[in-house]
């Protein structure tokens, strides 16, 4: 049974599996290290579309969860003083961010015929100093770094061919094209469900 990457409940398990989210993947593609234009094995996504209208969807998808994050925290009243989960909803745009521009930088690396100069570090240290990098900065500026990213994203990513492999971190299974975008998609909808329950809660006060 092929996955619905629309739901709220895959969504959900992104954000529980993966590491962006504060775990751990324990899958390690059979590569040498900096050889990033390895075929990635497939995954079970079948969507009978071709390759080309497939990534289009995929990246639709990835846009509008930017769109719905930004618009989601930049509504909130003094969004540095909102709960949600071990961070504020500020400093969780702030996360976004980070990850967001380290995959921007990647696959504009692989289209320009680059190694990538990827993340390293453990999870927990990586998520903190993307937080503590924007904890400065105001809602507006860190959406504008989010956009800018997508923008990048969306040129770059539609050249690449399906079975390019995109690292996010040293030591970390690498990823094709379609599923970056899907797993990227479904880790910031999880960030959005939280911030979401959060404003819930902060009206029910």
């Amino acid at each position: 049974m092929c996955e619905n990457w629309s739901s709220d409940a895959w969504a959900a398990r992104q954000l529980t599996s993966h590491p962006l989210g504060g775990h751990g993947i324990n899958v390690r593609p059979g590569r040498q290290p900096g050889s990033w234009r390895t075929v990635v094995p497939p995954r079970t996504r079948q969507t009978g579309l071709p390759v080309e209208e497939s990534r289009r969807e995929l990246l639709e998808q990835l846009d509008d969860a930017v769109r719905l994050i930004i618009a989601a925290v930049s509504e909130i009243e003094c969004p540095g003083s909102l709960r949600v989960d071990d961070w504020s909803a500020k400093d969780t745009l702030g996360h976004i961010a980070f990850w967001h521009e380290s995959f921007a930088r990647n696959v504009s690396a692989l289209v320009n015929g680059r190694e990538p100069d990827v993340l390293e570090g453990t999870y927990p240290n990586l998520n903190q100093r993307g937080v503590e990098a924007s904890r400065a900065m105001t809602v507006g500026r860190i959406a504008g770094r989010i956009r800018r990213a997508q923008a990048t994203i969306r040129r770059c990513i539609v050249k690449l061919p399906a079975d390019t492999a995109i690292p996010y971190r040293k030591g970390s299974r690498l990823y094709s094209p379609d599923e970056h975008l899907a797993m990227v998609r479904g880790h910031i909808i999880a960030h959005l469900h939280r911030v979401e329950r959060a404003r819930r809660r902060r009206r029910s006060d």
